[in-house]
Formats: structure tokens, C-alpha cells, sequence
């Protein structure tokens, strides 16, 4: 009996030892850590026209030259508009000035780029990979996210080839999780072992819509809010910019400046949409795919013509009806077939203090609802009310111990965490740690795994950490955390909360 069970363990360790070297035979890594691939927000890359010819320019993002230029070209009109009050004069100095700028940027009827005009896409190179070494994935955001994910798919089996990997990761950040979502529909999902979408507009965000339908408002308040609450006072720099928000809020001049902005939008709204607006940027792909579901057909009314834009609204719709509206089932079959996903969303940020929908909660930029794919949430500043219970009951508390969000209707309310006060698209080494702990763990890991990352957390930025708030699983301890004492949390941002909380008083 010894002799039999000494040769079967000699088997054992026999064919333990060659499992490496199949790998090695057959040309695989064994380092066991998938290559990551960032696919990154709109902006990513720039836009030249001409690129790599004399007269070569940036569109977009606009160097400092040209953005001078453009001051330079409308200044004399905005400064002599509250004399004479020629708001033609300034609304003509403007369209021009920003069409020279930027409006090559235009795709045609077909939902094309003028050949001149193109981003400089780059291949992945170099085999090494690793925790926290991501391979960029760059590309032309104002295009049709489905011809991007094909680019994506060609960048995917580079990348494996390098590698020497049968799969990758992707961490999607904002419009990544758009052509994201889009891969994943053409292609499947054999390629991505893991995918993280770090504050995607997976449903849309409410002001690429309200943009499109021209409903814009502006609020003096929500202005501070969003300076305010996006640079929190807690080191030097957000110390100094809130310090000036409130400065500049209550002395009055960001009224002026917003009754300023109310009258030029009321006497030249609709001129800039139709000159500038709907013929430049209201044909872009990309930013079509961030229009929500429920003003998505309004804004094509307002913005493309069915006979000249035939082409365009094609690819437009292709992605809106195939992809966004079929988010749960995309999203679902994922987990489904073995792709881990985590979708990361941030709150308790004033959005963009320009549309009608600056009420809803956000990271700053995408609405809470959207980028969560379907969280109930509270407008700003409120709750979901008192002896609130949550619209899906599957045996776990998915409300955040604050009362505004209610992840239970979320498409993925197990794999959907909540940051508090995560300014769009913001990562630091607390976020990382905590993608990284998705990303890397064999288990099957979900909103109650660790008592370190539940469901709703807060972000410290300054320290460089996520705090759990809340939610967590039965039997779990909840971590304890440091104090660590600063003079801008402790001292600085007291008092000066106390002094413009008094002013507040008064002005009120």
C-alpha cells in the first residue's frame, strides 16, 4: 500500500512541475496576473487637424495659444456689450471665434471625420505588465463608439499577444465605459476576465440630453456647490479654491455674473445651438452615446436631419437601442459567462451648474442614477425620506446609511459600489487599492466580501483612502481607522465655515 501511494504521489509532483512547463512550451505567462488595459474618458486623446504637417493644430484639447485666441477675438465685444448692448455683435465674435477653433471637429452626414482631422493613435508595446501597469488604449472620442470598440478589439489581441495572456482586464473610465459596453456587445466576453467601470455613463448622463434639448439654467448656488464640494478644504489647494468660491459667492460678483450669463443666454441661445451647437458638436458620436434613454428621441428632433444626417443617425441609434437600452442584459450575460464586472459610482457632488438637471446627485458630471446603471437617488441635498424600505428585496440592505441611494435597483446591486464625494473620474491609491482587490482575488467578490470596501464609502482623498460607511455583512468587523490631524480639516476649514456661515446669515 505504501508503494502505491508513494507512485501516485510521484505522479502528483511529476505533473505539477510540468504544468509550468506546458505553459512555457506552449509560449503562455505564468505570472498569473492579467495585463490591464485603461480604456479612458472622453478627452483622452487629442484632436489635430493636418497632424504631422507644417500647419498642424490642436482642435481639441485646445492649446493655451488658442484659447487666447479666442479671448482675443471676442473680447472687444464683450466689453463693450453693457454699453451698447449689441448682443449680435458678441454672439457673431463668439460662433466665429470657437468655429475657427474647433470646428473641423465635425463628423459629415454619414457620421464621418473630415480626412484632415484625426487623433494619433498609439499601439501597445513592451510585454511587461502587472498590478498597477496599465496598458493606455487611445482613441478618437468623437466617433461612433462601435467603430471604437472595433479598434479596441484589434488593441485587445495586441496586447494578449505581448503578453502572452488568453485574457486581459479593462478599467473603464467614464466614456470607456462606453465603448466598453460596446465591445462587449460585439465581441462577447471571452477576451475580459474582469472589467471595472469607474463612473461610466452606462445609462447616458442627464446633461449631454438636457445640452442637446437646450435646456440649460444658471444657478449662482450650484456653481459654488460644485467648486465647494468638488475641492473639498482639505489640504493647501482645496483650501485656496474654496476659499475663493466663497469669497467671490458672497461678495456678490458670481450674482453679477450669472444675471450676465442669463441675459447673453437669453438673447443668443438659440443663434449659437443653430450656428455653433448642433452643426459642430451636436454631430458627434461620442457625445451622442451619453444621451439618456428618456431624451434621446427629443434630441434628435432638435439637432439631425433625417435626410442629410441619414448615416449619422444610423450609427447613432445602432448604439442607443443595441447597447444603452440593452445595458442589463450586456451587463448580465457578462457575469453570466464568468466576466467579473464592478461598477463604481461617485456621489454628493453638485453636477454641472449649467442644465435643468443640476439637481440630480452625481460625481460632478454623470448623474449617480446613470452611472450606478439604475440606483434610486435622492435630488441633492435630500433623502429617500423617512422609514424608506427599498424597492427590491433579495435579503440584503442595499440603502446607504445616509438615505439617499437605494442600490437595489441597480442592474448589479451586489458587484455596484457608491463613493461619496468621488469627483468624476478621480482615482488615487485608496480607489486603486480597491480595484485592485476586485480585480485580482479568485473569488467571486460582491458588495459584503470585506468589511474594508461595502457597498457606500467615503473618500478621503487627502489621505489616500476609502472609509466603509456602512452595510456590512452579518458577523463582519468593521475596520477602524486612523485619525490623522491636519490644520486645513481641523483649524483652517472650521473657521472658515464659521465666518461664511455667518455671512451666509446675513446675506439670507
Amino acid at each position: 500500500m505504501k508503494k502505491v501511494f508513494s507512485v501516485i504521489l510521484a505522479l502528483a509532483i511529476v505533473f505539477a512541475l510540468a504544468a509550468p512547463a506546458a505553459n512555457a512550451e506552449s509560449g503562455k505567462c505564468t505570472c498569473g496576473v492579467n495585463p490591464t488595459i485603461y480604456v479612458g474618458p472622453l478627452g483622452n486623446t487629442d484632436i489635430y487637424e493636418n497632424p504631422g504637417a507644417e500647419n498642424e493644430r490642436i482642435l481639441f484639447r485646445p492649446e493655451t495659444k488658442s484659447i487666447l485666441g479666442i479671448v482675443g477675438k471676442i473680447l472687444p465685444s464683450l466689453l463693450l456689450l453693457p454699453v451698447f448692448r449689441n448682443y449680435d455683435r458678441f454672439g457673431t465674435a463668439l460662433i466665429n471665434a470657437v468655429d475657427d477653433a474647433m470646428g473641423a471637429m465635425a463628423l459629415d452626414g454619414n457620421g464621418n471625420s473630415a480626412p484632415n482631422v484625426s487623433v494619433k493613435l498609439s499601439k501597445p508595446t513592451g510585454s511587461d505588465h502587472g498590478i498597477n501597469k496599465d496598458y493606455y488604449f487611445h482613441y478618437d472620442w468623437r466617433l461612433d463608439p462601435v467603430e471604437v470598440a472595433a479598434q479596441l478589439k484589434d488593441f485587445v489581441e495586441k496586447v494578449k499577444k505581448l503578453t502572452r495572456h488568453d485574457t486581459v482586464n479593462f478599467r473603464a473610465s467614464s466614456m470607456g465605459g462606453v465603448v466598453a459596453m460596446a465591445y462587449f456587445n460585439e465581441y462577447g466576453y471571452d477576451d475580459v476576465d474582469v472589467c471595472i467601470f469607474q463612473c461610466c455613463p452606462l445609462l447616458g448622463t442627464a446633461v449631454a440630453g438636457d445640452l442637446l434639448c437646450r435646456k440649460l439654467k444658471l444657478d449662482g448656488r450650484a456653481l459654488y456647490d460644485y467648486g465647494t464640494g468638488a475641492f473639498p478644504p482639505a489640504d493647501a489647494e482645496g483650501f485656496a479654491l474654496t476659499l475663493l468660491f466663497n469669497i467671490l459667492y458672497y461678495s456678490g460678483l458670481v450674482d453679477v455674473v450669472m444675471g450676465a450669463g442669463e441675459k447673453i443666454l437669453d438673447k443668443l441661445q438659440t443663434r449659437v445651438f443653430d450656428e455653433l451647437m448642433t452643426p459642430v458638436f451636436g454631430t458627434l458620436l461620442g457625445l451622442w452615446a451619453f444621451v439618456p434613454d428618456d431624451s434621446y428621441e427629443q434630441a434628435k428632433e432638435i439637432n439631425l436631419d433625417p435626410e442629410k444626417q441619414a448615416g449619422l443617425i444610423a450609427k447613432a441609434d445602432y448604439y442607443h437601442y443595441n447597447v444603452q437600452c440593452k445595458a442589463k442584459e450586456i451587463l448580465n450575460g457578462a457575469i453570466e459567462s464568468g466576466t467579473k464586472i464592478m461598477i463604481v459610482a461617485g456621489y454628493d457632488i453638485q453636477r454641472t451648474p449649467l442644465v435643468e438637471s443640476m439637481t440630480s446627485d452625481s460625481d460632478g458630471t454623470v448623474d449617480t442614477k446613470y452611472a450606478s446603471a439604475g440606483a434610486t437617488v435622492a435630488e441633492r441635498g435630500t433623502t429617500l425620506g423617512d422609514g424608506y424600505v427599498q424597492k427590491i428585496q433579495d435579503g440584503h440592505n442595499h440603502v446607504s446609511p445616509d438615505g439617499r441611494i437605494d442600490a437595489s435597483t441597480c442592474i448589479l446591486p451586489e458587484y455596484t459600489w457608491f463613493i461619496k464625494g468621488m469627483l468624476h473620474a478621480n482615482c488615487h491609491d485608496g480607489i486603486r487599492e480597491l480595484y485592485n482587490w476586485f480585480a485580482y482575488s479568485d473569488e467571486d467578490l460582491t458588495v459584503f466580501s470585506n468589511p474594508k470596501f461595502t457597498q457606500f464609502l467615503q473618500n478621503d482623498k487627502p489621505n489616500l483612502r476609502v472609509i466603509a460607511l456602512g452595510n456590512f455583512a452579518d458577523g463582519a468587523v468593521p475596520p477602524t481607522y486612523e485619525k490623522i490631524n491636519s490644520v486645513y480639516t481641523d483649524v483652517l476649514a472650521p473657521a472658515m465655515a464659521a465666518v461664511f456661515g455667518f455671512v451666509d446669515k446675513i446675506k439670507r
